[in-house]
């Protein structure tokens, strides 16, 4: 037989029997599928991050956007990046998450809430009361992206769990950058930050503004007793309606000081966490360290320091689906992902989050 008919058959059987042996992982690991009701299997996406499409991989991920240059990763791959992101991000751990289909969401909000009345005789004439004022918020969903990149050497080491080490760099390049944008994104193409809202000291600002409070120095607060009665005074401007999920957000920075302080009776206002399932507290309210929150510098002003129900008063958007693009071209010897995911935030209720502002106070 010629030599390169030969090889021809062999290569025809190595195939044939690499096929019978993804089908037979397809039947024994079972994964949810998406809309399409499709079925995926791990080991099929560990292929693709490996060794990128094949006839047989492309019916097994949903090809949808395969013409845009990209597949749609499987449900049980996205679940655990979003888990990830999820465990990274702290304001995603602090604020209420929604997924949708679309590009925008429109969420009616009240401005003002309906006023009520106790009715007395029945023959009397009952006083009209408040009408309520609601209002319209839109919330895009942004583009952000994550391009991480391997040696195709590294990825041919069967040692080497590719999809858990693909998972877990999408979800730490995403968390960081989402998270600032979160805390203090500008707008521009990306989600607009609560700490680029509008805000005012006073308590009857219109609505779309949060309420600040001074800490009498810049960068600093001005001594121990007015940094205590601050504090105090911002646990205690909000409703009661929020005071249960009611939570600090501050840098570590800011938290330096702040562990610093005590009351006339010396005793901290700060009480370290005793386990991981009681974290640390300030008033009585658990207290969330975010590296995106300003870091605190002598004579710089800064908003280091937010605290509410950021739960009631945060909505964070995300649109359904993470898209993949292997491309082993570009940045030889290596191959990059070209990963993105679609995301939006707007502050809903502005009476439930506060800030500080470490400035004096304005006349």
């Amino acid at each position: 037989m010629n030599t390169n008919v030969s090889n021809l058959i062999q290569q025809n059987n190595k195939e044939i029997e690499e096929i019978k042996m993804s089908m037979t992982k397809s039947n024994a690991m079972p994964l949810s599928g998406n809309a399409d009701n499709k079925v995926y299997v791990k080991s099929e996406f560990d292929d693709y991050v490996r060794k990128g499409m094949t006839d047989f991989l492309k019916k097994s991920l949903n090809s949808m956007d395969g013409e845009n240059g990209g597949y749609l990763i499987p449900q049980e791959a996205a679940v655990q990046i979003d888990d990830k992101i999820k465990y990274l991000s702290p304001m995603r751990n602090i604020a209420r998450n929604i997924c949708i289909s679309t590009n925008a969401i429109e969420i009616i909000v009240d401005s003002k809430m309906p006023d009520a009345g106790w009715s007395g005789d029945e023959n009397e004439e009952l006083l009209e009361t408040d009408t309520p004022e609601i209002s319209k918020i839109q919330i895009p969903v942004h583009e952000i992206y994550a391009k991480p990149k391997v040696s195709q050497k590294l990825l041919d080491d069967s040692q080497i769990n590719a999809e858990e080490w693909l998972t877990s760099k999408i979800a730490e390049k995403i968390a960081v950058l989402e998270n600032q944008a979160f805390v203090n994104g500008n707008g521009k193409d990306k989600p607009h930050g609560f700490l680029q809202c509008e805000s005012s000291d006073e308590e009857g600002r219109p609505f779309g503004t949060l309420q600040h409070f001074y800490s009498g120095a810049k960068g600093k607060f001005a001594d121990n007793e007015s940094a205590v009665n601050v504090l105090i005074d911002m646990a205690c401007s909000i409703s009661p309606k929020y005071v249960k999920n009611a939570k600090w957000i501050m840098s570590r920075s800011a938290l330096a000081e702040i562990r610093k302080l005590k009351n006339k009776d010396g005793v901290s206002l700060w009480n370290p966490a005793m386990s991981e399932a009681t974290p640390s507290t300030l008033l009585g309210y658990p207290v969330i360290i975010d590296d995106a929150m300003p870091a605190l510098v002598d004579g710089e002003e800064s908003i280091s320091v937010a605290f509410g129900d950021f739960y009631a008063g945060y909505q964070i958007v995300d649109r359904q689906g993470l898209k993949i693009l292997r491309d082993p071209y570009t940045s030889k010897p290596f191959v990059e992902f070209y990963i993105t995911k679609r995301t939006g935030r707007e502050v809903v209720d502005f009476e439930a989050i506060k800030l500080l502002k470490f400035t004096e106070k304005s006349e």
